[in-house]
């Protein structure tokens, strides 16, 4: 009898002990949920009300800053592409002529190959910037792609580019499970070619099928501010998606969505979002997505709601949402300066909403990216488009202009304009 009653209450304090554990657990999870839910209301509040960064231009302008447009650039896909790059390449420098006279802003290219086109443009390798005061270079910095990558050689640092750090643990899940993401390699050369960009005073992350404009010569963010564009990604399902794989990851939420992929602002919050967004990247790939997916068998059946294609911007999504709400990272949205459209035939839209930069979206309407590839615009004159300055027309002439220059040609613009721009 004595047995059994020790018995029972052996199971009435194990029974306690699990409940117990299980509400703590419960609460755990509850006081996790709702700190985040208190948090990112009031993160909310904060970005609602700087939702659109404020039009400023850097005051003193007498002042010097330096500047870096940061791009990665596919060796092996140059084809496709060098057209991009060359009027990339052709706004930088017209941007220059309506920059303060002080102000330096480089072109930072990271690819795995030093390419004949590169040589000729006049980029120099491997080379930072040491001199506040040096004229403005198209810098080339050798990066080891995702794919290159062996784990024999991480270990041993064989092969690796002199400005290049590395993540070794990462790099290795990386080439296990995101080898052949086509975009992997351009957040992941910020991430790790900190030390060719940290000494900007602001830099410029976006993608070689952009365009500056001359807003952008005399533009800066406000203070330590992380500008960021506008994306085009996100749904309902989406946002409640992202916002559970953020509490499945343990981390904070901030309820900001559709964000772009060109960020402009200070370097060392630029790869701090880099960092954030390859583990969120790497998470995402693994967890979220089956095989199909990755594999592209699905294609786009699932899109706007959920699609592999665009785990980059998931990936940054996240990051930027709990640096934000963890960190109190300054982040507005630049949602009518950066990303802007390449279609739009209004004359006075860049000069009247301070447009600093165009992003060609896909679609077949002027401009569009396809249709010059394609061959589409070759019977128009650029000379026509002169007076053009909606950014359809803008797009149009700068790229049809970097098409028929040579690339001699287009040094030398770089030259005249690093002349100019001397102190």
């Amino acid at each position: 009898m004595l047995l059994k009653k020790r018995g029972f209450s052996v199971l009435i304090l194990s029974l306690f002990a699990i409940i117990t554990t299980a509400l703590l657990r419960q609460r755990n999870i509850w006081n996790f949920v709702d700190a985040s839910i208190v948090y990112s209301v009031t993160k909310r509040v904060n970005l609602l009300l700087l939702n659109h960064a404020d039009v400023r231009i850097h005051q003193p302008i007498s002042s010097t800053i330096t500047r870096g447009v940061l791009i990665f650039y596919p060796h092996n896909n140059e084809i496709i592409f060098r057209p991009e790059l060359l009027w990339l390449y052709h706004s930088w420098v017209e941007m220059m002529n309506y920059e303060p006279t002080p102000w330096r802003t480089d072109l930072i290219i990271y690819t795995e190959v030093y390419t004949v086109t590169l040589k000729e443009l006049g980029c120099v390798l491997n080379r930072v910037r040491t001199d506040k005061n040096e004229t403005p270079q198209c810098r080339v910095f050798l990066y080891q792609r995702i794919s290159s990558r062996r784990v024999q050689d991480l270990y041993k640092k064989v092969n690796s580019p002199p400005y290049q750090q590395i993540n070794v643990r990462r790099s290795i899940l990386l080439s296990h499970n995101l080898a052949t993401y086509w975009y992997i390699d351009s957040i992941n050369s910020i991430d790790e070619c900190y030390p060719t960009y940290s000494m900007y005073d602001y830099i410029l992350r976006t993608d070689s099928d952009t365009f500056l404009t001359k807003n952008f010569g005399n533009f800066t963010p406000y203070n330590d501010t992380m500008l960021i564009g506008q994306g085009g990604y996100s749904t309902t399902f989406t946002e409640n998606r992202l916002r559970r794989i953020a509490q499945n990851m343990n981390w904070l939420y901030a309820n900001v969505s559709n964000l772009g992929s060109t960020w402009y602002g200070p370097p060392h919050i630029a790869q701090k979002i880099a960092n954030r967004s390859m583990d969120a990247i790497l998470y995402l790939a693994i967890n979220e997505f089956t095989p199909a997916e990755r594999q592209g068998k699905v294609g786009v059946a699932l899109w706007p709601d959920w699609h592999y294609g665009v785990l980059l911007l998931y990936g940054c999504d996240l990051a930027i949402n709990h640096l934000v709400a963890s960190e109190s990272i300054s982040i507005r949205l630049a949602q009518s300066l950066l990303d802007q459209s390449t279609t739009n035939r209004d004359r006075n839209d860049i000069a009247k909403n301070n447009r600093l930069h165009l992003h060609c979206w896909h679609t077949n309407d002027i401009f569009s990216k396809f249709q010059f590839k394609a061959g589409n615009y070759n019977h128009i004159q650029s000379h026509t488009l002169i007076n053009d300055t909606s950014p359809a027309g803008f797009a149009l002439r700068i790229a049809l202009e970097s098409r028929l220059m040579s690339l001699t040609k287009l040094k030398q613009t770089l030259q005249r304009a690093k002349n100019s721009s001397n102190v």
